[in-house]
């Protein structure tokens, strides 16, 4: 059986595979209203495009596109799936642009402790003296 103990289906059988790539042909597809501007604005074959977003639309049971030769313009649910794909995309971007300034010790959290006998008339020099670094 394909349960987990808290009951839940194993994500193998509950969570069709949707890359991050598959939600940026889509969401770019959405902002040019073409396949052919996304293919072109995303560096591949239009045909390479197309799929990803048919393989996507199958995926999620749904069409997210409504296709004529004037152009594509989002469904109803497409336009519910895309509003959801920017923010998944945008906290893809922030998750990376967050991790790689940790990695180089940008951002972070530092706790100071001191004794004010000790650092009387000194703590302030220094916090000044680190925020310059």
């Amino acid at each position: 059986m394909n349960q987990r103990k808290s009951g839940q289906l194993s994500t193998k059988t509950r969570n069709p595979k949707v890359t991050l790539r598959q939600l940026r042909h889509a969401v770019i597809a959405a902002d040019f209203g073409s396949f052919r501007q996304a293919a072109e604005a995303c560096f591949v074959k239009q045909c390479t495009l197309s799929r990803s977003i048919q393989q996507l639309e199958a995926l999620v049971g749904t069409a997210i596109f409504e296709r004529s030769t004037a152009g594509i313009r989002p469904t109803a649910a497409g336009r519910s799936f895309l509003r959801l794909a920017r923010s998944m995309l945008d906290q893809a971007d922030t998750l990376v642009a967050t991790t790689h300034a940790n990695g180089r010790g940008d951002v972070g959290r530092l706790a100071i402790g001191f004794w004010t006998s000790l650092t009387t008339g000194n703590l302030r020099a220094s916090l000044l003296d680190y925020r310059s670094v």
